[in-house]
């Protein structure tokens, strides 16, 4: 048996406390491991520097000491006042108990405890039943109290000779106190059991202490600073520094930065093999630039060189105040050399024209392939446009030389977009933009073009782009109509057809023409979900005009040489057809006569396709083009449209009727109806009748109408509907019906 177990002992409440508190303390610990462990990720996500990650490691350590040492020293402090709170209260019991030996019973005690309960140290002292009722205290608030005791434990006591009685509360009604004690007395004479209740006054013990744990507290600070400095110290000299100079070394990506980092330990190796993969990247990087500013078929400088030597002549020219020329060559139906002869022989050709474009340029010009079958030349100090101009057509005229390419000749055509520096633009992104809007002008004007940048083009550029964004809206947002222009017959006055007119009615600008936004659609490729639109307008459009009983006619769809050149046109049409229950006699394409000869057997071969599946075709603005007559027995054509520019002098008594006379009994010869457009006077009327034309359409017979005007003006046509009239063409369209002019433009 020690020291505690013949002495007092602390309430119950402590021991419990301690088990209680063991669970408490481990989700404590968890929850601090959570804690230090989202730190770690905050400071390793803020931190990069190996410096101040070791500052903040280190920092961390340190602290971590501190709270142990802090620990320790509270520990240490509670430990050393239980001690002295247990020496004072023994000392007391001791004597207490002592003198219990020679008393009757806990009546006798009384003096006893008066006297002991003014000791140094003591608060205050009582005797209480077993059952835990104060029987003398020498504290009058704590008389008719009672001490809350562990029955358990005081059985337990009563056997030993001297034993502790741990208590539970100490003393009712005034809480724990980390300085009660309790004791069993035993009175000899009498043989009963008393309980001594000891307090200690653990203020003035701790006072004491107090000076004693703070100075352990200094002293233990002071040295986990000097531990965490010297710790700091060593790890910068060893690990920190090297590794910053290897920062350096390798930041700096040459041997401009000396590696400094001590001895040949592991760093240094890696120093090594850095410095040896530093050069290796240098000398690829030296290789990937050339590469990378090197066309590789023509040995001339690309896109990305030469604007940067265009941005430096820039430079140049801006602090000389030089003129700078900007010219861009396009080689004319390059994809036909590469269709016809081959790729090789198109590669051929652009070496021949980077060897002649060299050879011409002065002395300082940038010779650069662009792209393709584009070269770029950058010309420092021209005088003025008319210098610029020269030297282009100069160059024109070299590239387009006859030559031979094995047993062919060729004569390799070319055209230039041309822009100066200053007045057309003082950044290099700038100026080739605008000489490509120049290139995109002579490409238009034909072969051989050498076209100067004009403000004009760029308004154009952006003319286009407007549309094609609005169109773009349109069609999404269902801004486009179908206008439908009725076609008569010559001879009877019935309406025998229709075509549907696009119309765009912008939500600013009002109608669009159609010659402005059709030619848009067809560079963009907004054409081909135009074509879909209006083939799914019209056909749907005809098929309620049949379902209301009107006369059945068919309409007639303008498509374009892209919609002829795709695969899948015939599926469309096809599928549109069926999707509306619309007979396919009743819709009729019409294609240009140039469209037509652009890729002739693939053209007719769709054009076959789509008569075979019964829709018809014609031919819109014949006798414009440069068709032959050998091909146009091939074409499946159901009509021939003469075009209004021969119609508009049918009439003038200078042989203007001849070529529609040709016209009228080719197509008759062949077995195909003609139908003129842009009649607008009875005059041209009557003699295209005369003629033998079968069918008309302009303003003179109907002008193009919305869909619900159109079935007004069909339900009033001969058959049109139940009550019919015919159409006296003794007068125009607009007098018979009391209408306006349209305004909405050409047929599209």
């Amino acid at each position: 048996m020690d020291q505690r177990e013949g002495g007092l002992a602390q309430a119950e409440s402590v021991s419990v406390n301690v088990q209680g508190g063991a669970a408490g303390d481990d989700a404590s610990a968890r929850g601090l491991r959570a804690h230090l462990s989202s730190m770690y990720g905050a400071l390793t996500g803020h931190f990069v520097s190996v410096r101040i990650k070791v500052v903040a490691l280190m920092t961390l350590v340190g602290a971590a000491l501190v709270l142990m040492s802090a620990g320790f020293v509270i520990y240490n402090f509670n430990s050393n006042l239980e001690q002295a709170a247990y020496a004072r209260s023994a000392g007391v019991s001791d004597a207490v108990a002592h003198a219990a030996l020679d008393m009757a019973g806990p009546a006798d005690i009384e003096p006893v405890i008066d006297a002991v309960a003014g000791a140094p140290g003591l608060k205050g002292a009582a005797v209480a039943s077993l059952g835990g009722r104060i029987l003398h205290s020498s504290d009058d608030n704590w008389a008719g109290k009672r001490l809350q005791l562990d029955a358990g434990l005081l059985d337990e006591a009563r056997r030993l000779p001297a034993a502790e009685v741990p208590t539970q509360d100490q003393l009712e009604g005034a809480g724990h106190y980390p300085g009660d004690f309790a004791r069993i007395l035993r009175f000899s004479q009498s043989g009963e059991e008393a309980v001594l209740f000891v307090r200690v006054d653990t203020d003035k013990v701790a006072s004491k202490l107090v000076v004693d744990a703070w100075n352990l507290m200094a002293w233990l600070v002071i040295a986990v600073v000097l531990a965490v400095l010297t710790m700091s110290l060593l790890i910068h000299r060893t690990i920190v520094a090297p590794i910053e100079a290897l920062r350096d070394y390798a930041a700096s990506g040459s041997r401009s930065v000396p590696y400094r980092g001590g001895l040949e330990d592991e760093i240094g190796v890696v120093a090594r093999a850095l410095s040896e993969s530093i050069d290796a990247r240098n000398a690829g990087e030296a290789r990937l630039a050339k590469l990378a500013a090197t066309d590789g078929l023509t040995g001339l400088g690309n896109r990305t060189y030469f604007k940067d030597r265009l941005a430096q002549e820039i430079a140049a020219g801006e602090r000389g105040g030089r003129m700078v020329g900007v010219m861009i060559l396009n080689l004319d139906n390059f994809k036909d050399v590469n269709d016809t002869i081959g790729h090789d022989a198109g590669d051929i050709v652009l070496q021949r024209t980077a060897d002649i474009l060299k050879g011409c340029a002065r002395d300082g010009d940038t010779v650069a392939r662009l792209g393709g079958d584009e070269f770029g030349i950058i010309m420092p100090g021209v005088k003025n446009a008319d210098d610029a101009l020269h030297l282009a057509g100069r160059l024109v005229r070299a590239v387009g030389a006859p030559f031979r390419l094995g047993a062919q000749e060729l004569q390799q055509g070319a055209c230039v977009g041309l822009t100066l520096f200053p007045q057309d633009g003082r950044d290099a992104e700038v100026l080739v933009k605008t000489a490509d809007l120049a290139l995109s002008r002579a490409k238009q004007e034909g072969a051989g073009a050498c076209v100067l940048y004009r403000h004009e083009l760029h308004l154009r550029a952006i003319e286009r782009n407007t549309i094609e964004r609005d169109l773009r809206s349109a069609l999404a947002q269902n801004q486009l109509m179908l206008f439908y222009q009725p076609k008569v017959d010559i001879a009877t006055g019935r309406v025998t057809g229709a075509e549907a007119l696009i119309r765009w009615r912008h939500e600013e600008r009002g109608f669009i023409p159609p010659a402005t936004f059709i030619p848009v659609a067809e560079r963009s490729g907004l054409v081909v979900p135009l074509t879909k639109w209006v083939l799914d307008e019209a056909c749907r459009q005809n098929r309620v005009w049949q379902d209301d009983g009107l006369m059945k006619i068919g309409v007639a769809v303008n498509v374009s040489a892209i919609d002829l050149r795709r695969a899948d046109l015939t599926d469309t049409i096809a599928n549109t057809l069926i999707r509306h229950g619309l007979s396919p006699q009743f819709l009729e394409l019409e294609v240009t006569e140039s469209m037509v000869m652009e890729d002739v057997d693939v053209v007719i071969g769709t054009l076959r396709r789509l008569r075979s599946l019964g829709v018809g075709i014609g031919i819109d603005d014949f006798g414009t083009g440069y068709s032959s007559l050998a091909y146009l027995k091939r074409f499946p054509v159901k009509r021939l449209k003469i075009d209004r520019s021969f119609v508009q002098d049918v009439a003038d008594g200078r042989d203007g009727d001849v070529i529609p006379k040709v016209i009228i009994d080719l197509a008759h010869a062949l077995g195909v109806k003609v139908i003129a457009e842009g009649v607008e006077t009875a005059e041209q009327f009557e003699t295209l009748r005369a003629l033998g034309c079968d069918e008309v359409q302009g303003y003179f017979v109907g002008r193009p109408m919305p869909a619900a005007e159109f079935e007004v003006f069909l339900r009033n046509s001969p058959a049109g509907g139940l009550h019919g009239t015919a159409i006296d063409m003794s007068k125009p369209a607009g007098a018979r019906r009391g209408s306006k002019p349209d305004m909405t433009g050409s047929a599209a």
